[in-house]
């Protein structure tokens, strides 16, 4: 699943390509997306036809087209596990996995692709009452201090990797970055959360550290994901732990373990993240 630097690259890419273009009519595919729920039309014609696009934005792994008219609204897209953001000429045909197409002026459209169909398009009417975004937790490079990350792990049984991860504590990690941060803390990934307060500091360094480079590396492909161009992240071959089980650690030379936790693989070396 794409994750905080892959969707803000895509941000990047598609912001200058769309800020100021009108959207003159959206088309769907009639498939259902995430949860097998019919893409709401009527209300993306509603708040974004005949509207320019003033801005694209992130809030954790969600991008939010903005339009002109009125605070806060436009259209709410998550990619899921597969989906893909693509400027085309509305004159080539549409990729297969097309479900969401917003034609516009100057003869492009802005085409979601999702072969899977886990990720969703919605209209944001306003975006503060979205469902997906009234209940994310601060994002960790704009509005997470060690301080405030300090406090939300204060008796937390549940293992640091599971707060990580949970959207509701921290907006945009997933289980890439995730790993990749608690190496560069030095913290075990089953170790109880709330006994990891004294290392905050640490450990948003190490978030920051893994997200900041993945940006600058444009994204993580391991398999599907490419950005804005359709070109594939450079960030992988810069992975010190994740995806690379039985490999030397960089530091100390232990192998990197892989262990399966809540049905995701877990990465971690056993002597530079001791329990």
């Amino acid at each position: 699943m794409p994750e905080l630097p892959e969707v803000e690259t895509i941000v990047r890419g598609l912001a200058p390509r769309l800020r100021g273009r009108r959207i003159e009519s959206i088309w769907w595919s009639d498939q259902p997306l995430h949860l097998r729920r019919p893409v709401d039309l009527a209300g993306l014609r509603a708040v974004t036809r005949g509207h320019a696009i003033t801005g694209v934005r992130r809030i954790g792994k969600f991008i939010l087209v903005d339009v002109d008219g009125s605070a806060d609204r436009g259209a709410l897209i998550h990619l899921g596990m597969t989906g893909r953001l693509r400027v085309e000429a509305a004159s080539a045909a549409r990729a297969r996995h097309t479900h969401v197409a917003f034609r516009l002026d100057g003869g492009d459209e802005l085409r979601f692709v999702d072969a899977r169909r886990f990720g969703w398009v919605e209209p944001g009417r306003p975006f503060a009452a979205s469902r997906a975004l009234v209940h994310l937790g601060p994002d960790p490079l704009t509005a997470l201090d060690a301080r405030a990350l300090e406090a939300a792990l204060a008796g937390v049984r549940a293992p640091i990797k599971a707060f990580l991860m949970d959207q509701r504590r921290i907006a945009g990690l997933g289980n890439i970055y995730v790993a990749e941060a608690l190496f560069r803390a030095g913290i075990h990934p089953a170790a109880k959360a709330g006994r990891t307060r004294g290392r905050a500091a640490r450990l948003l360094a190490g978030i920051q550290e893994a997200l900041a480079g993945g940006i600058a590396r444009r994204g993580t492909t391991l398999r599907d994901y490419v950005d804005a161009d359709g070109r594939s992240g450079e960030n992988a071959a810069a992975l010190l732990v994740y995806w690379r089980a039985g490999e030397p650690c960089s530091r100390c030379g232990a192998r990197i373990k892989r262990r399966v936790d809540a049905g995701r693989a877990t990465f971690f070396c056993p002597g530079c993240q001791r329990r």
